[in-house]
């Protein structure tokens, strides 16, 4: 191989990472955040308790559901899970011409209703993710683009650490730079099979977006109209024009449920369509985590006769891969302990992403007698993108707690806390000389990490108190979360402050030394 080659595949690396690397560490944040969105859901609504799930909640539901009104178009029963303690009952109702739907959250246990604070939970890191808060498809856009540069850091970094072997089993904790260079090597051959799957699927979810030419030619309607060819679903349900009495005991139904999907509470909701007509239909869906695919797998039933229907016609293989590639990115189907192992790697990759960055900086500030504006800008970029982003994070949680629960748009001022907070630090580190802003934002960020238990204690223990009467682990285990995140951010505060000590010492003995010889 030819050195020029190898030089040239560095300098790919380098600067396709620096371009565009603090962006893709918001998005593997985020991302990695979304591998728990249930839990962090729960987290952020505590009103909904503990629930329980049982199949017999869903026969008091449609009685439920009857006495809401009689002209209902359609019912969808919401059921918990061992992820999603969320209880609801909808139905939509057709009013001059148009179509509204209405939603009731319930406890499992009393099926009184209860009042959520309004928040995006857990769904705001999953789609800030791919979105960035954006409108329309421009976040799409973007999130494309960082995943392409991703896969280019990939395959440049194998030319960039050839050594594999040598640097996996090197790590050198005498000196900060050599320390963070030898953990980007080890975590980029840890990530590298993690980061080539989620940047590949990113790209193949929305082919369709960054490679639009090929729908619009063959469609009028473009990618919208493919979509629809290429999609199945059951057929278009025909209205018998008779009423009928709903059916509220599915008993004979959930039987043949069960027996065909034999796991402990298979079902995540119910959708009844066309409740009071003689060709009703009731569809059942299954939980994701029996399938790699992201397409939810059904069954449908005949209201009146409870007889089985027939079952969706497969997609297309290429579909179906997409979907497949889709549900791997999502990793719905991932139980606890794969979950965790994804949300792992995620973390290391996050740190692959920010240690390139610093070493960036670093092996140019060490060439150069005067730094420039550019060189500054990156330092307080690397200062706000990595621990100001922490940062906001948590002031996200703090706003779910500190913003008054009947505060009109309060999920809209969650979001907007996370934002300002982010732009602030980004202010904050032009004001403070960088190593103070590393060290005081890390300080912070631990503080803030370990006293939001406290806080959420504080605010109402009966939270925390029926999380462990109930074993509610989601709740528990974000707690234990925030905890041990201050801890680490804190040792990283006590580690990165010990080695300034330790080089300031060694400047202030040098410079000494100096002296006396002169």
């Amino acid at each position: 191989m030819k050195p020029d080659f190898r030089r040239n595949m560095i300098w790919l690396h380098t600067y396709s990472g620096l371009l565009i690397g603090w962006l893709l560490f918001a998005i593997f944040v985020t991302g990695t955040l979304s591998y728990f969105t249930p839990e962090i859901s729960q987290w952020m609504k505590p009103e909904l308790g503990s629930q329980t799930t049982s199949n017999k909640l869903i026969n008091k539901s449609l009685q439920m559901l009857k006495q809401k009104s009689d002209k209902s178009e359609r019912w969808q029963i919401n059921l918990p899970t061992q992820r999603s303690n969320q209880f609801t009952l909808s139905w939509w109702i057709k009013e001059n011409n148009k179509t509204k739907r209405n939603v009731v959250t319930l406890n499992s246990q009393t099926f009184n209703e209860i009042h959520v604070r309004d928040t995006h939970g857990g769904n705001f890191f999953r789609t800030f993710h791919y979105t960035l808060e954006l409108r329309q498809y421009g976040g799409r856009y973007f999130a494309g683009i960082a995943a392409m540069v991703m896969l280019i850091g990939i395959f440049t970094g194998i030319f960039t650490h050839r050594r594999f072997f040598q640097d996996f089993f090197t790590i050198r904790v005498k000196k900060l730079m050599k320390t963070v260079t030898d953990l980007h090597a080890i975590v980029g051959v840890i990530t590298l099979p993690f980061c080539f799957v989620i940047s590949f699927s990113a790209l193949l979810i929305y082919i369709s977006l960054y490679m639009p030419w090929s729908a619009e030619h063959h469609f009028d309607n473009g990618y919208r109209e493919l979509n629809s060819k290429v999609t199945t679903s059951l057929p278009k349900l025909i209205s018998a024009n008779k009423t009928v009495e709903p059916l509220i005991d599915l008993e004979p139904i959930l039987a043949k449920v069960e027996k065909a999907w034999p796991e402990h509470s298979a079902i995540t909701h119910l959708i009844y369509e066309r409740p009071f007509d003689l060709n009703g239909r009731i569809v059942i869906y299954r939980q994701a985590k029996m399938s790699l695919s992201n397409k939810s797998e059904i069954l449908a039933f005949n209201a009146k006769s409870g007889e089985l229907l027939e079952a969706i016609a497969p997609e297309r293989t290429a579909r179906m891969i997409r979907r497949i590639f889709y549900g791997l990115h999502e990793a719905h189907f991932a139980q606890p302990v794969l979950r965790w192992l994804l949300f792992f790697m995620g973390v290391a990759s996050c740190i692959l992403i920010g240690s390139g960055l610093i070493i960036w900086l670093k092996k140019r500030l060490d060439k150069l007698k005067q730094r420039h504006f550019g060189h500054t800008l990156v330092e307080r970029l690397n200062i706000a993108g990595i621990c100001g982003l922490i940062l906001a994070v948590v002031s996200y949680f703090y706003a779910n707690r500190l913003i008054p629960i009947n505060l009109e748009s309060r999920a809209v001022l969650e979001v907007n806390v996370f934002l300002f907070v982010w732009f602030a630090s980004f202010i904050y580190s032009f004001l403070r000389p960088a190593l103070k802003a590393w060290l005081e934002l890390l300080f912070l960020n631990g503080i803030a990490f370990l006293m939001l238990p406290i806080l959420d204690l504080v605010i109402n223990p009966h939270w925390l108190i029926q999380a462990i009467e109930y074993k509610n682990m989601a709740y528990i285990g974000f707690n234990l979360a925030l905890i041990i995140s201050g801890g680490i951010c804190l040792m990283f505060y006590y580690w990165l402050r010990k080695t300034d000590l330790k080089t300031h010492i060694k400047i202030n003995n040098t410079n000494h030394e100096e002296q006396i010889l002169c």
